[in-house]
């Protein structure tokens, strides 16, 4: 992965909007409140995933949607606790796009559901409330 498209994802902010209210996470930034509410779950990590622009490839809003919609609805049928959010690039280079934040998850999961949904990278958020890059290199 180039070094543009890292920096794009180091410069995001992800944000949870969902029942719990809004916070922000933000790449190698500590975040106590999001540790504390994972550590209500027997597996105390998360990972922040979107099924939007397959390997960093823009795409339609009408296939980014249809791909969420098939993400949500997968993550429905197989119990999984999630809340909604969206990714926004700091600079506006890259359009918004509709995420979830999995909760109760291991990494072993959150890869294969990332490379399932084509995702160049994801951000996995550990059992300290530290959220990390993981490229699909690394998958």
């Amino acid at each position: 992965m180039d070094n543009e498209l890292i920096n794009a994802y180091l410069t995001t902010d992800y944000i949870i909007d969902d029942t719990l209210g809004m916070w922000m996470i933000n790449i190698d930034q500590m975040d106590k409140p999001l540790s504390s509410y994972l550590h209500k779950f027997k597996q105390p990590t998360a990972a922040f995933i979107t099924a939007f622009n397959p390997m960093s490839k823009r795409c339609k809003e009408s296939q980014n949607k249809q791909q969420q919609a098939k993400l949500l609805k997968q993550l429905q049928q197989d119990s999984v606790t999630f809340l909604k959010g969206f990714a926004i690039d700091q600079d506006g280079a890259w359009p918004q796009e509709d995420s979830v934040l999995i909760v109760n998850i291991n990494k072993q999961q959150a890869s294969k559901i990332a490379k399932q949904y084509n995702q160049a990278a994801y951000v996995w958020i550990d059992e300290t409330g530290m959220p990390l890059l993981v490229t699909h290199e690394e998958y």
